[in-house]
């Protein structure tokens, strides 16, 4: 997905992430694997993110 920013957009999206990193497929994947055997989990939302969605418009947390 980084690939199609620029090297100074692809920083900012990192610096934005608290893991300061971008999520790999297989951490992704182990999501998606646990909602498929998940029998009595219904209508949720598991946000995978490194902890982006916590941080504030300034980046921090």
């Amino acid at each position: 997905m980084l690939r199609k920013f620029k090297k100074m957009q692809q920083r900012d999206i990192i610096d934005s992430i608290p893991m300061q990193r971008i999520g790999r497929p297989d951490e992704i994947a182990h999501h998606v694997l646990y909602l498929v055997q998940a029998n009595y989990i219904t209508a949720e939302i598991i946000t995978v993110d490194g902890g982006r969605s916590l941080t504030l418009a300034d980046g921090h947390i």
